[in-house]
């Protein structure tokens, strides 16, 4: 279960750069060519998706028993994509609702990587 949740984060941390250098930013570049903004958005999403990455091969090593987190630190995997689940959530819900709808998808993703990495901690 922690392998099949590691692959996924690291297949959406894919995702999101992909998604955001080849959608994101050429949008932003019909609307302006501040680059600074622009250069703020690829930052936020480069962070964004190298942090999922890093995550995710924590999370394949820890779970292949490559690698051991002691004591409380086997959490953080599953702590890290929970405060990016809840952050998005409440951005989606709260703030731009018009985007909830596109990001359901995004957020059944990340509740079944959530799901995955609780019972791989719970089977340990």
């Amino acid at each position: 279960m922690g392998i099949a949740a590691g692959i996924l984060i690291v297949l959406m941390s894919i995702a999101h750069n992909v998604y955001g250098e080849k959608k994101q930013i050429p949008e932003l570049k019909k609307l302006t060519s501040n680059p600074i903004m622009i250069g703020s958005l690829r930052i936020m999403i480069f962070q964004g998706g190298i942090l999922l990455l890093a995550v995710g091969v924590v999370q394949v090593l820890t779970s292949a028993e490559v690698i051991e987190l002691p004591g409380i630190s086997v959490y953080f995997p599953v702590g890290l994509v929970l405060i990016n689940f809840l952050t998005s959530l409440f951005i989606a819900a709260f703030i731009h609702r018009e985007i909830f709808k596109i990001t359901i998808p995004q957020f059944v993703i990340f509740t079944l990587i959530i799901i995955l990495q609780i019972l791989s901690i719970c089977t340990e």
